[in-house]
């Protein structure tokens, strides 16, 4: 009878044991998502090697003082910017398991008018056609712009989201009935992604450089605009540096040497002058 009481040799202590690992996912409610979770040891070592690899501080440009700018976002923030970043990343690469047909993706609905009139003032040089004739504003019956997960969501993210994806135009009535469904697009074909990639070769911000596979192609005058998907208008940003973009502060535009280059708000440079893309400042540097 006792040797039937002893523990089995096969069975792993508790913190090593993933069978135990628990992941709760839960919308608040303020619309946000709350995760809480437990994991064994190795899958949490996985966890904070990858996090700790995509979590360090990415300071900003010189100040005018030669100072250069310290990250403002906390520890909690970096992880779970980090911990974003893999997510995005791992449903870029379109190896996870297929769902209900398709390669997971995050779906955004979003009226192109509204869509269009948001993207005004947002990081981006002036219009070159400001009497173009614009769409109006949709009717969708759940709000200007949501997802199917958590909902509704501002028209600024909506923009971020839309500057490289994938777009299936529905053609809908007023009462949000679909009436015709077009064929799905990249906003930014491969063949182009691969010379802009060549080109910028990662984040283009100044201080930045995290690797093309972690960017955005950001599109510096709006497609839903009037915005050519062509080189001269594109950049590559990090999310970090894409939101930071759409916020206004910083400007960025393609020079003379068909690079992009970067104009500061005025309360880092007053004279706002710009700065040259991560990768050809490294190169000036060196010369």
């Amino acid at each position: 009878m006792a040797s039937m009481l002893q523990p089995d040799d096969t069975t792993p202590p508790d913190d090593e044991n993933d069978k135990l690992n628990e992941l709760f996912a839960s919308r608040t409610a303020g619309g946000r998502l709350r995760i809480k979770g437990h994991f064994d040891k190795a899958t949490g070592e996985q966890l904070m090697t990858a996090l700790s690899a995509l979590s360090k501080p990415q300071p900003g440009r010189n100040t005018t003082s030669g100072q250069r700018e310290p990250d403002p976002r906390s520890a909690p923030q970096r992880r779970a910017d980090a911990f974003a970043d893999i997510i995005r990343h791992h449903l870029d690469t379109g190896a996870a398991p297929g769902e209900g047909g398709e390669r997971p993706h995050m779906t955004v609905f979003v009226g192109l008018g509204d869509l269009a009139n948001a993207t005004r003032g947002a990081g981006a040089e002036p219009e070159e056609n400001p009497t173009a004739r614009r769409p109006g504003p949709s009717f969708i019956r759940r709000g200007p712009a949501w997802m199917p997960w958590l909902g509704p969501i501002g028209l600024r993210l909506a923009v971020t989201l839309s500057c490289d994806a994938s777009i299936t135009p529905i053609v809908m009535d007023d009462d949000g009935n679909p009436l015709d469904v077009g064929r799905t697009t990249r906003t930014i074909p491969r063949r182009l992604r691969r010379a802009l990639d060549a080109r910028d070769c990662g984040c283009a911000f100044p201080g930045c450089g995290r690797p093309a596979a972690w960017t955005d192609g950001h599109h510096i005058h709006h497609w839903s605009d009037g915005g050519e998907t062509k080189l001269t208008n594109l950049v590559l940003l990090c999310r970090f540096h894409h939101t930071l973009i759409h916020k206004g502060d910083w400007q960025v535009h393609i020079g003379d040497d068909q690079h992009p280059w970067f104009i500061p708000p005025a309360w880092i440079d007053h004279e706002r002058k710009p700065i040259p893309a991560h990768n050809r400042s490294q190169l000036l540097l060196a010369g």
